[in-house]
């Protein structure tokens, strides 16, 4: 049997670096109270990821009685590249840091039993980052109430309070509403996807605000389609249904599987150049690159917001302020509103 290989220790780490084993230890422990250079830091994580550190989350648990594994919750429109791009930046910062993964489901008519509460409270996970996750105010409410530290990321930017004066979402939607007025894309049809009893839509209700401020003259409505249970060739029928009986200047699709679906429909109906009907996708996803035309739709960096998600989760976890970052947003026009 061949020797068991040696791991690699914040000793190792120290000794690349050039730093003593008490800085390491403090970057990889978001230690309170230790001024570490930014450059430092990255040079820490990064030389942790060549060696392939791996921190002992056993013996790290029982020194600091945690679980060291944040709850990750994902929504359930999450057919993105933008997705993966989020939950990479999650998981290359977690790992680095010495916290595992937990997958987490979440029913949205559960009310306060949710599986992601029960896991808080029987301590098998420490806190939780919530992945384009439509969050109501119950849901913030819940948390808040329960104690439970979390994080949430989605186009809006990363958040863990209800306070959202101004948002990154809402950067690219006035974007889309501008472009709207510019081409003259007056008729506007919104298409949401309804799962569960609620009709709560954050980037309806911010489309909306924006029409009436910078677009009074445009006619905009709200179709709303049950998604419970419904395949996608239902709801592409019902889309395409919908554009045919009284046909929009432009589609306004909120989420990637409902733009794929509805640029599906625009196509089936009428497959051109310039498209008959137009389309926005509010939603940042790198799969309306495959997409033929290509799908306008918003433009964000999203593993950076997600490994800036999990760095402020863990220094939460260890009573540090959350660190004010700002994140761009901005509408990155396709074919499919040329």
């Amino acid at each position: 049997m061949s020797p068991r290989k040696k791991n690699v220790t914040a000793k190792d780490i120290a000794r690349a670096c050039g730093l003593s084993q008490a800085t390491v230890s403090y970057v990889m422990n978001n230690k309170e109270g230790k001024k570490i250079s930014e450059a430092t830091r990255r040079l820490v994580l990064q030389t942790a990821r060549e060696l392939n550190y791996i921190p002992n989350s056993t013996a790290r648990s029982m020194r600091t009685n945690r679980s060291m594994s944040i709850g990750v919750v994902t929504g359930w429109n999450n057919l993105s590249m933008g997705f993966s791009l989020v939950l990479r930046g999650v998981k290359e910062y977690l790992d680095a840091a010495g916290y595992s993964i937990t997958l987490l489901h979440d029913d949205v008519n559960a009310k306060n039993d949710h599986e992601y509460v029960r896991y808080y409270r029987s301590a098998r996970i420490d806190g939780l980052l919530f992945l384009f996750y439509e969050m109501e105010p119950e849901t913030m409410a819940l948390l808040q109430r329960e104690r439970i530290p979390f994080f949430l990321v989605d186009e809006s930017g990363v958040w863990h309070t209800a306070d959202q004066s101004h948002t990154l979402l809402e950067d690219g939607i006035r974007q889309a509403v501008s472009l709207c007025r510019e081409r003259g894309f007056r008729r506007l049809k919104f298409f949401s996807l309804q799962r569960g009893d609620s009709l709560f839509s954050k980037k309806w209700n911010l489309f909306s605000r924006a029409i009436q401020e910078e677009f009074p003259q445009a006619e905009l409505q709200r179709l709303v389609f049950p998604a419970h249970g419904e395949k996608n060739e239902g709801l592409r029928e019902q889309f395409y249904q919908a554009l045919c009986q009284d046909p929009p200047d432009a589609a306004i699709s909120s989420n990637p599987r409902t733009g794929w679906l509805v640029q599906g429909a625009i196509l089936r109906r009428e497959f051109s150049l310039p498209p008959s009907v137009r389309h926005i996708c509010l939603a940042a996803s790198g799969i309306f690159e495959l997409v033929y035309p290509t799908i306008t739709c918003l433009d964000m960096p999203l593993e950076e917001m997600g490994k800036y998600a999990a760095r402020q989760i863990v220094r939460s976890l260890s009573g540090l302020p959350v660190e004010e970052h700002t994140f761009a947003c901005a509408l990155k026009e396709g074919h499919s509103t040329q």
